[in-house]
């Protein structure tokens, strides 16, 4: 009888869970909408508030999600800024800008009526007239000014940001100022310009005019008018006409619209940027540093991937004495440092741990070059012998040979290294924990900066065990350490090791502090 109150059980449990996914769907289906409903209100009050905070007034939004739309009661005087403080408002994902934030006006649209030969416009001729073709023309506008007739047209919003950061905003919204020609590059053709160039030219005014000064020239040209031959520029240099072709061009830029007529002048869409020769604008040359302090190897530059980063940080660290990276390198496809190059640079590159004390190595945009203190005459044989393969810069230093003030001088910075963080052993025994070896690559760089002395690593343990122990694994441990030292660039004729054993320890208020009294200390003296 059993049996029978199981399987009901069990099917009121199945019962109980179909209904709570039901109800749970129920909800979502009833709730999502209405949460999407809330979000879409919340973002379009919060966006024009925000951009009404930045400047930005007479804007609403419209929401479909989190995908928004701004519509102005005028245009905007920097699109792409009000665009840019849009997306700083939490929620937004995407947003994109009505016709009505940039345009002014359109341009009018009239119809040409054909009346046939023969026939006058009275009354009597409307039949004909309604039969007669009829086509549809553009009848160009007349504009207040340039800077009116630009901001008719979205394809002109970053000429026209430029213009303003130029200081010439002014001067072409002026109706009554001497007519000029413009031949206006769209913002396709300012993309064509590498970006770190355009975001340069934005830094210096002065250039920038130059550069917009370079696509006006004093008159009125009408589109008809132009012949070929140079015209004068307002930059001072010339631009080259080629009108005998199916398409004008200036300076190799088609006009792809001409004549859109203003009270102080007349604008011609160009689709490339006109760049005057004195104006260099070529991307700026790769650059790359690596640079050498306190036993860190710094990288810092453009690279033109993953490919050259992995050749340069792999050079500094696959040796015997690698050294601690700090990789500050920036991808730039376009500028970056290629793969050919960064082999090269490489080679220098393999040669710093061991060898240099300090120094920069790498490439100044034109050709490769190394500069520092070296720790030897062999090492700078070295570095010679790869530079000349590469045509490389050499400016190395030896090490300043030491007095006995610079050898007590050393003598405390290396002791005062390993005060602050001890070099640490397997518990009992002879091998280096790997939080050591930090500590061991800025003994080592330090130990290396000057020339001219001796170093003995001095080992010590605490009180516990038999003395004879305690010697011999105090000699372990200096042993240890100084075999790190040499693998790290120091040389081994100038490096002894010392166990002490508990002959040295460390006493606290008549009690021995044992951590303190297992140490590692230096002795440094000058050579002969």
């Amino acid at each position: 009888m059993a049996t029978p109150v199981r399987s009901n059980a069990s099917r009121n449990r199945r019962r109980i869970l179909v209904a709570g996914v039901l109800a749970a769907l129920a909800a979502f289906v009833i709730g999502a909408p209405l949460y999407v409903s809330r979000v879409e209100s919340d973002l379009e009050r919060a966006v024009p508030e925000r951009l009404a905070g930045d400047g930005f007034t007479g804007i609403t939004a419209s929401f479909s999600g989190q995908d928004g739309t701004l519509s102005c009661t005028a245009p905007l005087s920097d699109p792409e800024m009000a665009v840019d403080a849009a997306y700083d408002v939490t929620g937004v994902r995407t947003i994109s800008l009505d016709r009505s934030c940039r345009v002014n006006r359109a341009p009018v649209v009239g119809t040409t009526t054909t009346v046939p030969a023969g026939t006058s416009g009275d009354a009597s001729t409307e039949a004909s007239l309604m039969a007669a073709e009829t086509s549809p023309t553009l009848v160009p506008p007349t504009f207040a000014s340039i800077a009116d007739a630009l901001a008719t047209d979205p394809q002109f919003s970053l000429l026209l940001v430029l213009i303003g950061e130029a200081g010439l905003g002014v001067e072409l919204a002026d109706a009554t100022a001497d007519p000029l020609t413009l031949f206006a590059p769209t913002d396709a053709a300012f993309d064509t310009l590498p970006a770190d160039v355009l975001a340069l030219l934005r830094t210096d005014p002065l250039a920038l005019a130059d550069l917009l000064r370079h696509h006006m020239v004093a008159g009125l040209l009408p589109a008809d008018q132009l012949a070929s031959g140079e015209l004068d520029t307002l930059s001072g240099e010339t631009v080259l006409v080629d009108a005998d072709a199916a398409e004008v061009t200036v300076d190799g830029a088609r006009i792809t619209l001409p004549d859109a007529a203003a009270d102080n002048g007349i604008v011609h869409t160009i689709d490339r940027v006109l760049v005057p020769p004195s104006l260099d604008l070529q991307p700026p040359a790769a650059e790359l540093n690596a640079t050498l302090a306190e036993g860190v190897l710094t990288l810092d530059g453009l690279i033109a991937g993953e490919e050259e980063r992995a050749i340069l940080t792999g050079a500094a660290t696959s040796t015997s004495a690698p050294l601690d990276v700090v990789d500050q390198l920036v991808v730039d496809p376009d500028n970056g440092l290629t793969t050919s190059a960064a082999e090269e640079l490489a080679r220098l590159l393999t040669l710093i741990p061991g060898n240099l004390v300090s120094g920069t190595a790498g490439y100044d945009g034109s050709s490769y070059f190394v500069r520092g203190v070296v720790v030897s005459s062999a090492a700078a044989a070295e570095f010679a012998a790869v530079a000349d393969d590469l045509g490389a810069d050499v400016e190395l230093t030896p090490r300043t040979l030491a007095s006995e003030a610079d050898a007590a001088t050393l003598e405390a910075a290396l002791n005062e290294i390993v005060a602050a963080t001890p070099i640490r052993f397997e518990q009992g025994g002879t091998e280096l924990m790997p939080e050591s070896q930090e500590v061991l690559d800025r003994l080592a760089t330090l130990a290396m900066s000057i020339d001219g002395v001796a170093i003995v690593v001095e080992g010590h343990t605490d009180g516990d065990g038999s003395p004879d122990r305690n010697a011999q694994l105090s000699q372990a441990r200096a042993d240890a350490v100084r075999d790190a030292l040499i693998v790290r660039g120091l040389d081994e004729a100038t490096l002894s090791a010392e166990g002490l054993g508990s002959q040295e320890r460390i006493f606290v208020d008549g009690r021995e502090d044992k951590e303190a009294s297992r140490r590692v200390e230096f002795r440094v003296t000058v050579i002969g």
